[in-house]
């Protein structure tokens, strides 16, 4: 069988105050933590807390439960969102492969396995704190 590969290409990226613009369509969405510097518009990444997917990302976004993100928040840092558009058929693989690659510290399911055929992820754009965008999950 051909190894599937998954290619994406994040956008973003979206403060708390604005995830209202979020696109919405279907795909895999980041949360962070960060601070934004109004003075010279520029958003700062501190850590990648969370992986999610929807089917409807700015409605999933809008309606996220962020009271346990929060708790990761230090002074002065929002949370901040990028987003990659994925058919709804490939979310669950994606999600989990992004979620096993990445160990996000908020998901608590789909870290421990790769439940999925042999997989290639592509990963670029608005992603940074990504550790890993370009590679490939085997189950063997």
């Amino acid at each position: 069988m051909k190894m599937k590969i998954y290619s994406l290409h994040f956008e973003g990226y979206w403060r708390e105050v604005n995830k209202k613009s979020v696109p919405d369509n279907s795909g895999i969405y980041l949360i962070y933590t960060c601070r934004y510097v109004p003075e010279s518009n520029i958003v700062s990444l501190s850590n990648l807390i969370y992986i999610g997917q929807a089917e409807n990302l700015k409605k999933r976004i809008a309606d996220h439960n962020e009271e346990e993100f929060k708790k990761a928040i230090s002074e002065g840092e929002t949370l901040c969102y990028a987003c990659a558009s994925v058919d709804k058929g490939d979310l669950d693989i994606v999600e989990n492969g992004m979620v096993f690659a990445e160990q996000p510290p908020y998901n608590t399911h789909l870290k421990e396995s790769f439940n999925y055929d042999d997989s290639q992820f592509d990963i670029d754009g608005s992603c940074e704190m990504l550790k890993h965008t370009n590679y490939i999950i085997t189950t063997k």
